[in-house]
């Protein structure tokens, strides 16, 4: 048996939610900063109850990659 969600104080947090604003990254979909997902909405959609902002893999330098000079050498057998 499945459950609607109970009122707070007489009301639904869904505008409050939304007063919350949006996270914006330059470049990307901006994405609410708030997000009120019952459990049903979430066993429902799974992976798309939730917006999540985009992940980016320029964050952190890569440290360049050295080459070990004293490392054992190949045999040719």
């Amino acid at each position: 048996m499945v459950h609607k969600p109970q009122l707070i104080n007489g009301f639904d947090d869904a505008p409050e939610a939304a007063g919350a604003g949006q996270h914006e990254l330059p470049g990307f979909a901006p994405v609410p900063r708030l997000q009120i997902v019952t459990i049903e909405e979430a066993m429902r959609l799974r992976d798309r109850a939730l917006r999540l902002p985009a992940r980016r893999d320029d964050a952190f330098k890569r440290a360049a990659v050295e080459k070990d000079a004293g490392a054992q050498g190949r045999l040719d057998l």
